[in-house]
């Protein structure tokens, strides 16, 4: 969650949350476990975190920086005025098994992230990503906040900016799936406005996957890349409604039909979103190449 500028909590005003406590159990991390390890198996690519457990810094207590983000595995704190760093959330064990997991989970989920990270290299429609080190991922400031809450604050743009950020988006996601990184969390919450323009950040949930991998065929934790475009397609029906719409089911054989899909009659983008809602794309590819030579 966001909070405004006035009214940022310090990590010691926060608590552990209960239902994080009392839910967390290893099969809500078994998929990014995988996804490292699969990452630290594969020849082509090295990594630079190393992750001495016993050893990690206890990120939730006190501490003097202004909290900005906090998400399932991870806190956001204020570096200064163009920087931020993301830390994984962890607790004082006390000799209780579920919060040394629940700190361990965490701490490979910001690993993962920074190797997706490392992986996706530098690219406009992603935010900067300065350096990481075993515990932290140094990251540029969205000075405009998350896409979700901009939504909420700010009147409609006009039809050239949406289309412009629809385009941007397209770009985006082709571009990461080119480099064999499945995003899965793909949501209005997950794309930052910085200067006017759109950009990716929060990679702890995805999934790195071997370069040689087709993009139009891989199923990974019931992930396909219909799935992914379905998603992206419901961030594109948001922005052109400028009204959140989320479609929650994760399996690929729940695709929209089109007798479920919302009205899309007259918005930006109608065609392509009705093909992203009904598995019309083989790959973020095909969308991205739909978009140009339908938005320009």
């Amino acid at each position: 969650m966001t909070f405004p500028r006035r009214e940022l909590p310090r990590l010691n005003e926060l608590l552990i949350p209960d239902d994080q406590r009392k839910s967390t159990r290893k099969h809500l991390y078994n998929h990014i476990i995988d996804s490292y390890h699969l990452h630290l198996s594969m020849p082509a690519v090295t990594s630079s975190i190393h992750l001495p457990i016993a050893t990690y810094p206890i990120t939730w207590g006190d501490n003097s920086m202004p909290v900005l983000g906090l998400g399932r595995f991870g806190c956001v704190v204020k570096l200064g005025e163009d920087r931020v760093l993301k830390r994984p959330k962890t607790f004082p064990e006390i000799h209780d098994p579920d919060i040394s997991y629940i700190n361990e989970a965490n701490i490979i989920c910001l690993a993962n992230e920074a190797n997706v990270y490392k992986r996706l290299g530098r690219h406009d429609g992603i935010i900067q990503c300065f350096q990481t080190s075993s515990y932290s991922i140094e990251l540029a400031f969205a000075n405009q906040g998350d896409l979700f809450t901009y939504m909420q604050n700010n009147p409609r743009p006009t039809e050239a900016v949406i289309v412009d950020w629809i385009r941007s988006l397209a770009e985006t996601f082709a571009y990461i799936h080119s480099r064999r990184v499945v995003v899965e969390d793909i949501g209005l919450k997950n794309i930052l406005v910085h200067n006017n323009c759109l950009k990716l950040v929060d990679f702890g949930n995805s999934l790195l996957l071997p370069m040689d991998t087709d993009m139009e065929c891989f199923c990974i934790q019931d992930i396909t890349p219909r799935l992914e475009v379905l998603h992206l397609g419901c961030v594109f029906y948001s922005l052109a409604t400028w009204i959140e719409f989320k479609y929650d089911y994760i399996d690929p054989n729940h695709m929209l039909k089109p007798d479920q899909c919302p009205k899309t009659a007259g918005i930006i983008g109608e065609s392509i979103i009705l093909k992203c809602w009904t598995g019309g794309y083989a790959s973020m590819e095909s969308l991205k190449k739909d978009v140009k030579a339908l938005l320009g």
